[in-house]
């Protein structure tokens, strides 16, 4: 892992960025502690919007049981006061 200074990162950030972009990983020191490391996004949280839709098709319906909960709850919190601000 390459080291670099808080103020290096600092002055070269866009350069700083196309290196860890491209793969590598760099520990950003600041007198001479690190603070941060930097590395490349993990790809293994995005999906496809096709996965995303297999995924939500794969969920099953609420149950009445859950209607039931949520009417519940709704019951005892009772209406709004206000209208949410847009």
């Amino acid at each position: 892992m390459t080291r670099l200074s808080a103020t290096q990162v600092a002055r070269e950030f866009s350069a700083v960025v196309n290196r860890v972009d491209a793969g590598e990983e760099i520990e950003v020191v600041r007198n001479g502690a690190p603070v941060v490391e930097m590395r490349p996004a993990s790809s293994s949280r995005l999906i496809s919007a096709s996965r995303w839709d297999e995924l939500m098709r794969s969920i099953p319906s609420p149950d009445e049981e859950f209607a039931r909960d949520v009417e519940a709850a709704r019951e005892e919190v009772g209406p709004p006061r206000d209208a949410w601000p847009s």
